[in-house]
């Protein structure tokens, strides 16, 4: 299996994936349905272990927003606080198709948010990624630079903002996915129109230790290209959650918290389909709170 980095020219790299089923703790995951949110401002930190189980609207409250009986909340579309996972990839390089399959099976899991971000320094070499954005190359090289590494690469997963894989190396992926479960804290927020009737992401109280960068993403759920340059020319290319357009829209100190969220008329113009928060520390640093939900009912 091959990956692009940007150091050297691409290079032949022999990996041994095992492709075999989704470790027993996140198939217990996988059942959430749909609205398992909370009662709206009530803010709760998710479980550190795999063995505690998914998240329930029955953990106990570490601390709640008591916001307005005119606030109407925004049904989410995974569980609460989703595990995010980032790819970086580009229609321009030929070992990312694999990686794009992958992160389409984990749409499937609730507790996983995944996101594909394509990036747009292979467009030299042959086709123009019509999702590939500037920003999303910035954002790649800010977690480079965050793990201490100067060398960015596709296609990369950056799982919970903090541990890198190769993203086609679905053995990697999966325990990737186990390890930040259970080492990572994840806060519940929650989303919602306020009575002016902006949408809003409340905040909870929380010993976060460094200030969070809040980020909001739009998303559109699948495209399908047809390349026809470059190293994939001649294929028909499927990607899934393809983020169209990435904001910071606030910082999250610790305090219970309410943002709006104002997107960019530009982001909205592009039809998304799907919205989602994610919150790092500092700005570029582990994920501890992130949420999905559908665009149409927002704006």
């Amino acid at each position: 299996m091959r990956i692009c980095t940007t150091i050297s020219s691409a290079a032949l790299v022999a990996l041994s994936l095992l492709l075999g089923a989704a470790p027993s703790w996140a198939q217990a995951l996988d059942g959430a349905e749909d609205g398992n949110a909370p009662r709206f401002g009530q803010s709760l930190v998710e479980p550190t272990s795999p063995d505690e189980g998914a998240p329930t609207v029955d953990s106990p409250s570490l601390g709640a927003v008591a916001p307005k009986q005119e606030y109407a909340p925004i049904i989410l579309t995974t569980v609460p606080a989703p595990m995010v996972v980032e790819l970086f990839t580009s229609e321009g390089c030929s070992s990312c198709p694999p990686a794009d399959a992958l992160l389409g099976e984990l749409v499937e899991r609730q507790y996983v948010l995944p996101l594909s971000f394509h990036v747009d320094y292979w467009d030299y070499i042959g086709w123009k990624d019509r999702f590939g954005d500037p920003l999303f190359t910035q954002r790649q090289r800010a977690y480079a630079e965050a793990q201490g590494s100067s060398m960015v690469y596709t296609p990369q997963m950056i799982v919970a903002g903090a541990i890198d894989v190769v993203g086609s190396d679905r053995k990697a992926v999966e325990k990737a996915l186990k390890t930040a479960y259970t080492r990572n804290t994840m806060y519940r927020i929650q989303v919602a129109h306020d009575p002016e009737g902006r949408v809003v992401a409340h905040f909870p109280e929380a010993p976060i230790g460094v200030p969070a960068t809040v980020w909001l993403v739009t998303y559109q759920k699948s495209a399908e290209s047809k390349v026809r340059a470059g190293e994939n020319a001649g294929r028909d290319l499927m990607t899934y959650n393809v983020v169209r357009s990435l904001q910071k829209v606030g910082m999250w100190y610790g305090p219970a918290t309410e943002i709006e969220l104002k997107l960019d008329p530009a982001a909205k113009a592009n039809s998304p389909d799907a919205c989602a928060i994610i919150a790092n520390q500092a700005e570029h640093g582990p994920i501890i709170a992130a949420a999905a939900f559908n665009f149409t009912k927002a704006w």
